[in-house]
């Protein structure tokens, strides 16, 4: 590309710019009608075009209009029915429009300024300050380093997100010219499937050799929390091939490379993951990682940061999500996200006593302790911390929430939840509404339990049992350690699953454990499609609880279909844009979409 068009491409590109929420960076305003040569000799504008490039990643709160991603599979149901989160439930989405908005072109925006800030940066040279300033030099260096292979890992991050949602797509790898080299983008075809996902590890690779382990040691990189570092990079490979091992991209007798492998090496890919996975625990021994104490606090953060957090987006402080979220009935409350009964039925039982048999067993198991009339008494303490139910007390005043017909916050009050709960992961119970209080948040994208969940997964399928392991491959721990390793944490508490446990139960249980666990974290969308069983967990029957008072201050509870939502086996991949479709001379579409 020509010198001059480069200059046009990043004049563009900076003029262009959106600042970084929530992180203590660089204004971008400060660039406005800067050249190529104002950039590259200026340390703080480089930031700020990393930080734009940051700025493409996808927000986890009220994403899809006020809703979460919690409400298109069996975790949620949106308050508003006219909501566009909906159109997923319906079915009534394709190439043509997506509730989800515009991931493609939003990953390719992403992609196309990580792919202009590499080439950016081939034009600076700190030489000049190494014998008058080295300091400066160094500092310079530095931070040149660190953004550069920031912009391998955000690369990374944009395929990765492209490839869960279509399988193969094409892979841009260098800044193109839009006017000069338009013809040459349009003939870009999809790359397979596994060529995709090679290309995601390698990127990851590079950005794990050299970015920094640790942000939180050292007071004076704590600013860069919410930046990449090598847990980052290694956590996105783990996950990347984890879900290239799994059911969707491994369809007997496949022929497409484009939506999936077609070899017979699955054991070898579920190896792969486990190894990637093996890569980002051993930084538990080394504390980069550990554990945090407290499970609800995990999620509301605000100026802290957490060992258990491994790549994460800060936001400023607001109140926006928790208005959303707070129930109907409590000062601004609008009830939007609520939690269904197929996922309050996941939760297992615990009690008291560290030796009653009944702890760890799910409600559906004759056994349990399970009381219909009294269905949240003695349960995982995950549930009372993620959902609010009848009787809960919630928010600044801890009053009593009244879910029952009739009650404060029940039906039939407009805008009441129609599963007869309400979401309180997330949502900050100190603020005081009336006054308009704020507080920041972190949308958490990488945190060590699904590592250990991830772990688990990929080491039972490729040997086969719970308690296995494989020195020769380096995977010393069984997927049964990882799981207790979640599920007895200090935070948790809940009873270690036995020994004993079949391949097959074990299976079940590993995925409910990260139903639980990862709830409302936008896991369960794509777990539930990438395992195949999206007809029930994205499609199927949505439950919720109707509470009635008989008595006064005594309740009956009626599990209640609410909705049966729409799903077809040709959802398992979105479709490609009509609008790419219509651009590109090469793309085709995946199966069954037009």
């Amino acid at each position: 590309m020509k010198k001059d068009n480069i200059k046009n491409l990043y004049l563009l590109m900076l003029l262009g710019m959106t600042f970084l929420t929530g992180c203590n960076f660089t204004d971008s305003d400060m660039l406005a009608f800067k050249t190529e040569d104002d950039v590259t000799h200026n340390i703080n504008s480089i930031t700020t075009v990393i930080n734009n490039v940051y700025s493409y990643l996808p927000d986890g709160y009220d994403r899809i209009g006020n809703a979460m991603l919690a409400s298109a599979c069996d975790e949620a149901e949106d308050v508003n029915d006219g909501e566009d989160i909906q159109n997923f439930n319906i079915g009534n989405w394709g190439s043509f429009s997506n509730p989800e908005g515009s991931p493609w072109s939003n990953s390719y925006n992403g992609i196309r300024k990580a792919n202009a800030f590499l080439d950016l940066l081939k034009q600076v040279d700190w030489s000049y300050l190494k014998i008058g300033t080295p300091e400066e030099y160094n500092r310079r260096a530095t931070l040149t380093t660190m953004h550069k292979y920031e912009a391998h890992f955000l690369r990374a991050f944009f395929y990765f997100e492209l490839i869960k949602r279509y399988g193969g797509v094409p892979l841009v790898t260098r800044a193109y010219d839009p006017i000069s080299e338009l013809d040459s983008l349009k003939r870009i075809p999809r790359a397979s499937f596994s060529r995709c996902v090679n290309y995601i590890v390698q990127q990851c690779d590079t950005a794990a050799k050299y970015l920094s382990a640790d942000y939180y040691s050292n007071t004076a990189t704590q600013a860069y929390l919410g930046r990449a570092t090598k847990g980052a990079a290694l956590a996105l490979k783990a996950r990347t091939l984890l879900y290239a091992a799994s059911d969707l991209y491994n369809q007997p007798n496949n022929t497409d490379s484009l939506v999936g492998y077609t070899d017979a090496n699955r054991q070898a890919r579920w190896i792969r993951a486990a190894q990637a996975c093996k890569a980002v625990l051993d930084m538990v021994n080394s504390s980069i990682y550990s554990f945090h104490s407290d499970y609800s606090a995990l999620f509301l953060l605000r100026d802290a940061f957490s060992r258990e957090v491994i790549f994460e987006k800060r936001y400023t402080a607001s109140n926006t999500f928790d208005v959303l979220n707070y129930p109907v009935g409590f000062a601004t409350g609008k009830s939007e996200t609520c939690p269904t009964q197929n996922l309050v039925d996941a939760y297992e039982m615990k009690f008291s006593s560290s030796t009653d048999a009944r702890s760890g067993k799910t409600i559906d198991d004759p056994t349990s302790g399970y009381d219909p009339a009294n269905p949240y008494a003695n349960r995982d303490p995950r549930l009372k911390k993620t959902i609010v139910y009848n009787g809960t007390t919630f928010g600044k005043n801890a009053t009593a929430v009244q879910l029952w017909e009739g009650g404060s916050q029940g039906l039939p009050r407009v805008g009441a939840s129609k599963t007869g709960y309400y979401l309180r992961k997330y949502v900050d119970e100190t603020l005081d509404l009336t006054l308009n209080n704020t507080s920041k948040k972190q949308w958490v994208y990488f945190r060590l339990s699904e590592i250990y969940l991830d772990y688990a997964e990929a080491m039972l399928e490729a040997f086969g049992s719970p308690t296995a392991t494989s020195a020769a491959d380096g995977l010393t721990i069984t997927a049964l350690s990882a799981v207790n390793s979640v599920r007895t944490r200090a935070a948790v508490g809940m009873p270690a699953l036995a020994s004993t446990i079949t391949a097959a139960d074990f299976r079940a249980r590993l995925r409910n454990e990260r139903r639980v666990e990862l709830a409302f974290e936008e896991h369960r969308y794509w777990d539930v499609r990438r395992w195949m069983t999206a007809d029930q967990g994205i499609g199927g029957d949505i439950y919720g609880m109707r509470i009635q008072e008989t008595t006064p201050g005594v309740y009956s509870y009626t599990r209640q279909k609410i909705e049966t939502r729409a799903w077809s086996s040709k959802m398992y991949l979105y479709p490609i844009p009509q609008s790419e479709m219509n651009k590109s001379l090469v793309l085709v579409q995946n199966p069954g979409w037009k």
